[in-house]
């Protein structure tokens, strides 16, 4: 199980690296990170989608970071929470088949270490190709309703 998470948070990574999107949004908020996962969470769910895998982020990272020579956590705590919309994600491959690197979606949460007040809660901004355009659109208000459902 453990392993799985790992080669799927790698391939999330690879993903980050080679995906078109270039602008990443993030909203703060105050409550507690628990309290903002389970809400995000929530938010997904109470759509009717499927939460595909809950990546710990940052027990991987400060796991690995001092033997690859990082001397400092930047996160005290991050997840990254993936889901698909079948209906989105019919409609953006039924554009083009290369849409489906867009699926699943990603919300990630995570608090700094730096700063434990703080609980920051970031998307990438999907981008493809003009012809998916008003889906890609669709995507985003998705995504973006469920961050301000969960930081209300």
């Amino acid at each position: 199980m453990i392993i799985n998470k790992i080669i799927i948070l790698g391939l999330l990574c690879m993903f980050c690296l080679s995906a078109h999107a270039s602008q990443f949004n993030a909203v703060a908020s105050d409550d507690a990170f628990e309290d903002v996962v389970d809400n995000v969470k929530d938010a997904i769910v109470g759509r009717g989608l499927n939460i595909s895998d809950v990546l710990t982020a940052a027990e991987m990272l400060n796991r690995t970071g001092h033997d690859l020579g990082h001397e400092t956590n930047v996160f005290s705590q991050a997840v990254t929470v993936t889901f698909c919309s079948a209906a989105l994600s019919h409609e953006l491959v039924a554009i083009t088949p290369n849409n489906i690197v867009l699926c699943p979606f990603a919300i990630s949460v995570y608090q700094l270490s730096s700063d434990s007040n703080t609980v920051h809660v970031t998307y990438r901004t999907p981008e493809a190709g003009a012809d998916s355009k008003a889906i890609i659109g669709k995507v985003e208000q998705l995504i973006k309703s469920i961050i301000q459902e969960a930081t209300e």
